[in-house]
């Protein structure tokens, strides 16, 4: 028995000893395995996915007539996600064309007038030459008379009627002298409406195409391919103007790494990754860094750190880094904005 138990002791620190020198050298080779990869790559767990995530807002105030999107459904560009009661801003547009049309036959009327004008214009001058010829033809006979009077073959009765007949086409003439500067002033003032009824047709073509902007915003569409979030928008919910009515996830998606900023010297544009998703741990990602942020995470808080006030503790700052999935879109779908990730980069 006691040579048994001797045989039993000897193996059992055989044993001991064989696993302890396995473990130490386990440890070693672990270290070493360590020392190297740590001086050969760089990596973080300080990154997520990211995507764009843009909330669609109302450009106008108005009730809701139908919601065409269902949660967390996926939707193309120009898919319509929202139709507003539009029968208030339709009547706008139905306002401003007929102020437009109202506007353009005006503008008719008013070259109308000018042409009217014109005419009576050129009616006044061709009275004026006939007035003319008649002040012209009573002058002579008026002459005529007076040279007869004076060789006694005319009376002095006929001589006067002769003479009242050329005052009468004097004045006469000057009273188509005066109508024509009459109708030309006429003429002038016809002309002057022209140019403000052109404005007033300007103006409310603006009009007709600011009503028919505002009509365009009564309908809500998607601004590229994405999907939609939570639905918090209802049939007949009044909505007001800048109100959020649901926000859109772009299918892009990237990495942001935050690299501390002694790591930097080893990462360059164009440097392949490796990535490692929190929910699928097992697979790796192939990368691509594209751009390095030209100041740290801290800089672009809304309350950057003043280190010239106060006391100043030194804290190792980090650095964005975008990085690009390069797997096709079918072995990424699973990812999500927010989702964390590891990223390991080789030492160029």
């Amino acid at each position: 028995m006691d040579d048994k138990k001797k045989r039993a002791n000897v193996f059992f620190h055989i044993f001991v000893r064989l696993v302890a020198g396995f473990l130490v050298i386990g440890g070693i080779g672990m270290g070493i395995l360590f020392y190297v990869y740590d001086s050969t790559h760089e990596d973080t767990n300080d990154a997520q996915v990211e995507q764009y995530v843009t909330p669609i807002m109302s450009r106008i105030t108005g009730y809701v007539g139908e919601v065409r999107y269902e949660e967390n459904q996926f939707v193309h560009k120009g898919d319509t996600l929202v139709v507003f009661d539009d029968r208030e801003y339709r009547a706008k547009l139905d306002l401003s064309l007929a102020e437009l049309q109202f506007a353009k036959e005006n503008s008719i009327v008013a070259m109308k007038n000018v042409h009217t004008t014109q005419g009576n214009s050129a009616i006044s001058e061709s009275q004026m030459m006939g007035a003319k010829s008649d002040v012209w033809k009573a002058k002579l006979e008026y002459q005529r008379y007076k040279s007869l009077v004076s060789e006694d073959a005319a009376t002095e009765q006929q001589l006067e009627k002769v003479k009242a007949d050329y005052e009468v086409a004097q004045a006469h003439f000057q009273e188509m002298q005066n109508r024509i500067r009459l109708a030309n002033l006429n003429n002038s003032q016809a002309a002057a409406t022209v140019p403000s009824t052109e404005s007033m047709i300007v103006s409310k073509e603006a009009l007709v195409d600011n009503a028919t902007l505002f009509l365009s915003y009564t309908i809500i569409t998607a601004p590229y391919d994405g999907w939609v979030g939570k639905r918090t928008t209802q049939p007949g919910q009044l909505i007001k103007e800048g109100q959020t009515l649901v926000s859109i996830v772009s299918k892009e998606k990237w990495i942001t790494a935050n690299f501390k900023e002694t790591q930097l010297q080893y990462l360059k544009v164009g440097q392949e990754v490796k990535i490692v998703a929190d929910a699928e741990s097992g697979k790796e990602f192939v990368g691509v860094i594209t751009s390095l942020s030209p100041a740290s995470g801290a800089r672009f808080s809304l309350l950057p750190p003043d280190n010239a006030t106060g006391n100043f503790v030194k804290i190792e700052q980090r650095i964005p880094v975008k990085i690009k999935i390069k797997e096709e879109d079918a072995a990424v779908e699973f990812l999500r904005a927010g989702m964390n990730i590891t990223v390991k980069a080789e030492h160029l």
